[in-house]
């Protein structure tokens, strides 16, 4: 019996690995087309799949009997390469499916973009067909796909020819991007084992593709430009499979959009755009997110050594001064954490360096070893010995002719010298030829261009190897519970989030009176329908002194909501103790593709204008929510910030994990849960939910 990886790894085989493809359209017409190059491809990078030529009007073509149909074929074909028209293909795989055709890539077009209706019938056709007959589609609107090792180059061009095997497999939405890309990566010394150009992804998409290269052995490394993530639960679920296996996945995504604002509730939804919360999943599933297609390049490059850090700890050695401060202002703007060596480090690199030089990290050596190689690998061996070091960034420059050693002996010494990750990296970007491919590949050690490249890769290797650590995320919670809004706030408070002394009062004169029982000085809140943002209408008063301070504010509130809106009902006046100290926001959201998430950042009335606010997919634990205060541009301030009093953000911590346990609990009850602001006091005096606002399914 298949077990489920199986059944995963077969989904995408025959577009991969059939036994017996035909093309279907083939044609010398305009001197040779697409199918012509198809057929090259196959005939000259040694592949055995068998092969066959569907033509009515030929009965031989490039030396080949050509058939006129499914049925005169001598076996059944596993794939069938389309090279005809839209109109034709529905037609055409149903012939292909009734002789058992497995797969189909289609590059034709007109399948129902841009609202074409017809074409959206043949789209409607192929479903029906994939759903019916188990045939895997690649397309329509492709470029095809890529089995480096065996040879099955299923795509329209000459320019795929070549391209070496390794550990990349990629998966492009775009066709043409897709091919220049591998080109250069194969320039830079990357090899690949499948990739795939998937269109409009009628029935293969992006989650099949991965899971096939996660399963596939000699695939350790995933590239991916996206446009959109059709079906979000199975794309994580397949996220989450290479997470376990250890095969990172880089991804370029293009298309950012911000469905979630335009019909935000709340702040939290008004923050948390489509791209926002695919960054949060990114995240979650130990996802790099790549800056550029270039970029992408660097890290792929950089993740392909199979090397992933203990820890974030990051040493550099170079032999130019110039490179050090560059490094230096690069690797800042990159939060990279650089500690000192240890003394026994710096006892050992002084033996070894010039006078006047520091064995500090980063380390300039100065400009000998750059002439001597031997002596800088051994500079670099003693400080890659440092227990206090993850990783080493060494400055080495690639050959290009004659005039450079081409010896790489020396740098292979010290990559075997050490299981612990290491990069080298030009300062500027440079040509590489065949002579550096063989250099590099000779070394052991990938060769970076750029330094701001250089620092997000050193960044991206960090980031993964904690989320390898990490494991898996934890399964949801059913969510089933069920909450009444009337019990919304004594069941926060049975959590744990405490809620400032309060009370309700219909009329300006008994707010006034509740008020002095709480004790001045108070806040004072208009409730009404009309003010769901109290703040906008001038419906918050604070730090009243008094009866008559608190009766004037809220006849002075009520008149101008009715100012601003005649049929507004005014429904009575929250009057709270007054609270002082860090506002935060706290938030949670169920997104209907990526599932419950939780924003956090700085609060109060300023929230979206400042945006400074981080998001995590749900469930979290305690070292998320730390995670979330580090990332914010504002984390200065839950320290001890200016002589301020050190806010309490342990108990901020635990606030927020039962508030984000809650919410998983009741989240079929609650499609927006926020707290607004949620004020931090000082260390031991805990939190207080001031504002909390709920949107009920």
């Amino acid at each position: 019996m298949l077990g489920r990886a199986d059944l995963q790894f077969r989904k995408c085989a025959p577009v991969f690995r059939p036994s017996s493809v035909v093309l279907v359209g083939a044609s010398e017409q305009g001197g040779g087309g697409w199918s012509q190059r198809v057929f090259d491809n196959l005939a000259q990078s040694g592949s055995t799949t068998r092969l066959y030529l569907i033509n009515p009007r030929r009965e031989e073509l490039w030396g080949r009997r050509c058939y006129p149909d499914f049925a005169s074929l001598p076996e059944q074909v596993d794939l069938a390469i389309t090279i005809i028209r839209a109109e034709l293909i529905p037609e055409t795989l149903e012939a292909g499916v009734a002789h058992g055709l497995k797969g189909a890539i289609i590059f034709a077009s007109q399948f129902g973009e841009g609202g074409d209706a017809e074409g959206a019938k043949r789209a409607e056709r192929l479903r029906s067909l994939s759903a019916t007959y188990d045939l895997r589609i690649c397309g329509p609107n492709c470029m095809g796909t890529l089995a480096i090792r065996e040879g099955n180059l299923f795509y329209p061009s000459a320019r795929v020819r070549g391209l070496p095997a390794g550990p990349v497999g990629v998966i492009f939405q775009s066709g043409g991007t897709f091919m220049y890309w591998l080109r250069q990566g194969a320039v830079r010394g990357l090899g690949f084992s499948y990739a795939a150009s998937s269109g409009n992804e009628l029935d293969l998409d992006l989650a099949d593709y991965i899971n096939f290269m996660v399963e596939d052995e000699s695939t350790r490394v995933i590239a991916c430009m996206v446009e959109g993530i059709r079906r979000p639960a199975a794309f994580m679920a397949a996220a989450s499979k290479a997470l376990a296996a250890g095969k990172p996945i880089l991804i370029v995504k293009i298309g950012r959009s911000q469905r979630g604002a335009e019909q935000a509730h709340t702040h939290t939804g008004a923050l948390a755009g489509d791209d926002v919360v695919f960054d949060a999943t990114c995240r979650r599933y130990g996802i790099i997110r790549c800056h550029s297609l270039d970029d992408m390049i660097e890290q792929t490059l950089a993740f392909s050594a199979g090397r992933l850090p203990r820890g974030r700890r990051v040493a550099m050695a170079c032999y130019s001064g110039g490179g050090k401060g560059l490094f230096l202002d690069y690797a800042d703007e990159n939060g990279i954490v650089m500690p000192q060596f240890s003394p026994e480090t710096s006892a050992l690199l002084a033996t070894q360096l010039d006078v006047g030089l520091s064995p500090d990290n980063p380390l300039d050596t100065g400009a000998g070893p750059a002439t001597m190689p031997q002596r800088f690998a051994d500079i670099c061996k003693n400080i890659v010995s440092d227990p206090g070091i993850d990783i080493l960034a060494l400055q080495a420059q690639l050959p290009e002719g004659d005039v450079d050693s081409v010896d790489a002996s020396a740098l292979r010494s010290l990559s075997d010298s050490t299981d612990k990750t290491l990069i080298a990296f030009g300062r500027l970007s440079q040509n590489v030829n065949e002579i550096g491919r063989t250099f590099q590949a000779e070394a052991g050690i990938p060769f970076l261009q750029g330094l701001p490249e250089v620092c997000r890769a050193l960044n991206s290797l960090a980031f993964y190897g904690e989320a390898v650590r990490r494991g898996e995320p934890d399964p949801l919670p059913a969510g089933a519970d069920p909450l009444a809004e009337e019990v919304l706030l004594q069941r926060l408070r049975e959590i744990g989030v405490e809620i400032p002394r309060s009370a309700h009062g219909n009329t300006p004169e008994q707010a006034s009176e509740l008020a002095a029982e709480i004790g001045f000085p108070v806040a004072l809140k208009i409730i009404s329908p009309h003010a769901s943002h109290k703040t906008e209408v001038g419906g918050v008063a604070l730090r009243l002194p008094d009866r008559d301070a608190v009766r004037l504010a809220a006849h002075d509130m009520a008149q101008r909501l009715a100012t601003i809106e005649p049929t507004a009902v005014v429904s009575g006046f929250l009057i709270q103790e007054m609270i002082d100290g860090l506002e935060v926001l706290v938030g949670f959201r169920d997104d209907p593709d990526y599932g419950p998430y939780v924003v956090f950042g700085l609060g109060g009335t300023l929230v979206e204008a400042i945006g400074d606010v981080a998001i995590r997919l749900l469930p979290i634990t305690d070292s998320d929510v730390l995670s979330m205060i580090g990332q914010l541009r504002g984390r200065a301030l839950f320290g001890s910030f200016r002589g301020k009093a050190q806010p309490d953000v342990l108990a901020l911590r635990d606030a927020v994990c039962a508030a984000s346990h809650f919410f998983l609990k009741h989240r079929a009850s609650l499609s927006d849960l926020e707290i607004n602001p949620l004020i931090v006091r000082e260390e031991g005096k805990g939190v207080r939910a001031v504002d909390i606002r709920a949107v009920w399914k």
